[in-house]
């Protein structure tokens, strides 16, 4: 979970990270031109701390911007999503945000949006089992808006696969350019209310889906995105930047980079330090726990920063992990290598059952990726990272002690 704004907690790993992707973003959102959107992209390896790093951003950011956080997997279906889906979620995001902070959207605007949503999928078999206006008076009884009441059973429909979803998915698809303009009506009405501040809305979780999902979204479909008349900021998975699929993410979106902690120089061993970066994982332990009482050990927090590869969520999931299956009071090594040996496993699994290894295998020889589908899986699924400096990636520490891997990397240094 991203740790909340002002969460003490929070650890600054720019030293370590070798980038100014979080100076960068923000630099682009408080430049930016009146009359102009920022339409950026911050990508990174999952469980780099993208969300934390978000939420700090738009807190800094509170005297220029009115901040609306979508958890992609969370407000819509979590396998996929399309634009239809998007568009809904963002206009009822941003309703709600208005309302909360006592600045509601004209109700005259609501209604002719609402109306123009029901006109268009009063045919349709799902909006046969719906009633509109008995929902509406439920809706009015409650004080709450109209929108909340048609735009919200729409939302729910979309989260789940079903006839009547296909059904009325294909209804608005006749009229995109009807939809577009009735969410930009939103949100030009949402802008006009803040004063001299503006809209952020950020999609959130998006490198939770499959590549080729968010390709059709905000590749294929970045003219719609474009003419959002809001400010976005979007996670895709980093595969897009790194391999596109239609077209360059980079040519479409600003497009931001937030590296590893690197613990080591390419050249070290993995269980080596090299530079700030083991300190700082092991400060942000510190943060959340009293170490010298739960891993009195130095022996074992070495091990557990060095496993991590200097993926922070790796480094807790680890801690956590070992926590389960220590066998006394404190987290020892051998509580240590215990977390370390599952973890190991499961990845030893994944790579032996898609038939990956050969990718880990060259991209731990050469320090760089390559043009094979099965490079981008072991980086969607953390088993290899990118650490800045000249730009080198490199496994995740427990794939280089898996034996199939081990086994593989002898055979060709032979």
């Amino acid at each position: 979970m991203p740790l909340p704004n002002n969460d003490p907690r929070w650890q600054d790993f720019s030293l370590a990270r070798g980038d100014e992707s979080m100076s960068a973003l923000e630099k682009e959102l408080s430049w930016r031109r009146e009359g102009q959107f920022v339409h950026a992209t911050f990508v990174s390896h999952r469980g780099a701390g993208k969300s934390t790093e978000i939420l700090r951003l738009t807190e800094r950011l509170r005297d220029e911007y009115e901040p609306v956080y979508i958890e992609a997997t969370v407000e819509m279906d979590p396998f996929r999503i399309e634009a239809e889906d998007l568009m809904l979620t963002i206009a009822l995001s941003v309703e709600q945000r208005m309302r909360e902070q006592g600045t509601p959207l004209p109700a005259e605007l609501l209604k002719r949006v609402t109306g123009w949503f029901d006109e268009v999928v009063r045919t349709t078999k799902w909006a046969q089992n719906y009633n509109v206006e008995a929902a509406a008076g439920v809706e009015l009884k409650a004080e709450l808006p109209f929108i909340g009441s048609l735009f919200g059973s729409l939302k729910a429909l979309f989260k789940q696969e079903s006839e009547y979803r296909t059904e009325v998915k294909q209804v608005l698809r006749k009229y995109p350019g009807t939809l577009l303009q009735s969410v930009n009506e939103l949100l030009e009405a949402a802008r006009g209310l803040l004063g001299k501040r503006d809209l952020l809305v950020i999609i959130d979780n998006l490198d939770r889906y499959e590549p080729e999902v968010i390709d059709r979204l905000l590749v294929q479909g970045a003219d719609r995105m474009r003419e959002l008349r809001t400010n976005l900021l979007l996670t895709p998975p980093i595969s897009l930047l790194l391999q596109p699929k239609s077209a360059q993410l980079d040519t479409l979106y600003s497009c931001h980079v937030l590296y590893t902690v690197r613990l080591r120089k390419k050249e070290q061993d993995y269980d080596a330090f090299d530079g700030p970066g083991r300190d700082l994982m092991e400060q942000a332990l510190s943060l959340r726990m009293d170490l010298d009482t739960v891993i009195p050990e130095r022996e074992a927090r070495d091990r557990l920063i060095a496993a991590s590869g200097g993926a922070v969520r790796e480094l807790l999931d680890l801690v956590s992990q070992a926590a389960y299956v220590a066998r006394g009071t404190v987290i020892t090594r051998a509580d240590v290598e215990r977390a370390v040996a599952l973890r190991r496993q499961r990845m030893r699994d994944l790579i032996n059952a898609n038939g990956w290894l050969d990718a880990p295998v060259k991209l731990a020889r050469d320090k760089q990726i390559f043009p094979d589908k099965a490079c981008m899986d072991v980086l969607f699924h953390r088993l290899a990272f990118k650490y800045n400096g000249d730009g080198w990636y490199d496994v995740h520490p427990l794939v280089a002690e898996i034996p199939e891997f081990e086994n593989a990397r002898h055979d060709i240094l032979r």
